[in-house]
């Protein structure tokens, strides 16, 4: 085992241990060539099956599979061609396509919608690597954190720890673990929260309660080192605890203020 890999373990358990999470937190990595799949690794199609990225997602943090998935191994159509491996004889059937699904007014409103969409060059990459953090077999480019909202507010304010830059994301319902939790903060070096879409719900099972937060694996140490850092002191950690005393505790940066309130005339 490589030291890099190492940290990476050391992580994905302090990650597990620090927010209680119930799935494994994930390493995607993007191959140029199916040789940089680790030693064995599944593939769907060599099981005769072909599924959606956000499926690969499920069967790895929660059975714990190390997967490779190409086009080859993959469905979802729209999937493929975000990440360029596959492309369009004609680049208008995608409006076409996706009028028969209802989900927008018009083919301005789908055409402005999918300029929106993360997307790589096609060929430039030809698949990907999911693995769970806390024993992966590759060194992530992102890594997806599956967990309820107070889990996700910790990483927020971790993220925000050092450098106080407020996470930012956007929302579409539509390819949103696979999209907007790999693609967008690996081409924009941000972390995302993601909230899952229709295909994360209807093929990959996502629960009602479960929100992603997606990150660079160049700014994972960091954000986790400061989980016991941001807010700990004053007790903020999950599970959450909640204030019971009559009065309530305050923090002292209310008490600071309370102080200098000018009195009304």
């Amino acid at each position: 085992m490589t030291k890099s890999l190492e940290k990476y373990h050391q992580l994905g358990k302090k990650l597990t241990e620090e927010l209680r999470l119930q799935t494994f937190p994930l390493a995607i990595k993007l191959v140029k060539s199916v040789d940089e799949f680790p030693e064995k690794t599944r593939r769907p199609s060599m099981l005769g099956m072909r599924i959606a990225m956000c499926q690969g997602f499920t069967m790895s943090r929660r059975i714990g599979w190390t997967l490779g998935l190409t086009a080859e191994d993959m469905k979802c159509t729209p999937n493929l061609l975000a990440y360029g491996f596959v492309e369009l004889e004609d680049p208008k059937a995608l409006v076409e396509a996706f009028q028969t699904m209802g989900y927008h007014k018009s083919d301005k409103a789908i055409s402005q919608w999918q300029a929106q969409i993360p997307r790589l060059s096609t060929d430039e990459y030809v698949g990907v690597v999911i693995s769970p953090l806390g024993w992966t077999k590759v060194q992530p480019d992102v890594v997806l954190i599956y967990g309820n909202s107070a889990q996700v507010m910790r990483l927020i304010q971790a993220a925000n720890y050092s450098k106080g830059e407020t996470v930012t994301s956007s929302f579409s319902g539509f390819l949103a673990s696979c999209g907007e939790g790999v693609l967008r903060p690996f081409l924009t070096k941000r972390p995302q929260v993601v909230i899952p879409g229709g295909g994360d719900r209807v093929f990959a099972a996502a629960q009602d309660h479960e929100v992603i937060f997606s990150i660079p694996s160049e700014q994972l140490e960091e954000t986790v080192g400061a989980l016991r850092k941001a807010g700990y002191a004053a007790g903020m950690r999950y599970p959450v605890p909640i204030s019971l005393t009559e009065p309530p505790m305050v923090p002292e940066a209310w008490a600071i203020l309370d102080r200098k309130l000018k009195p009304r005339k």
